[in-house]
């Protein structure tokens, strides 16, 4: 009985020590709330990054949502990307722009994803930024039943 108490905190101490604790998360609701309250893209993006100015993501962000989605309400969305230190996703057809935000810490892996709402026809767009440069990726989703509006 006595190995087994001996092995089980051997392990609890172990898993203890290799957890992370460096790990936080920012909450940009409080941090930053111009950005959820931008009605526009570019705005919010300005808000999140400090800059809207983005460069072509193509090579470097993959953006995978449906091209029609049957109900707006969940629509599966994933953005993945070779390095990054921050991802945004918008949409522009919702009255809220931003959907969300991830730090990625670092020499993290850049693969996320949600599920969001749109109430009609609209783009969805990912930023990625890397190394101080924005990189953005779009793509068009066709609603045919509302997810926000009804």
């Amino acid at each position: 009985m006595k190995r087994r108490n001996f092995l089980g905190l051997g392990l609890g101490v172990l898993a203890a020590s290799v957890v992370p604790s460096t790990l936080s998360a920012v909450n940009y609701r409080t941090e930053k709330p111009k950005a959820w309250d931008a009605d526009k893209v570019d705005t919010a993006i300005s808000e999140i990054f400090g800059t809207n100015a983005t460069s072509d993501g193509k090579g470097k962000v993959k953006l995978k949502a449906p091209d029609i989605a049957e109900n707006g309400a969940v629509i599966p969305v994933t953005v993945s990307a070779k390095a990054g230190s921050r991802v945004a996703i918008l949409q522009d057809v919702n009255p809220e722009t931003l959907v969300a935000v991830f730090d990625v810490p670092k020499g993290g892996i850049v693969d996320y994803s949600i599920r969001i709402k749109l109430q009609k026809t609209g783009n969805v767009i990912a930023i990625v930024e890397d190394a101080g440069k924005l990189y953005k990726a779009s793509k068009q989703v066709k609603v045919t039943i509302g997810g926000c509006g009804g």
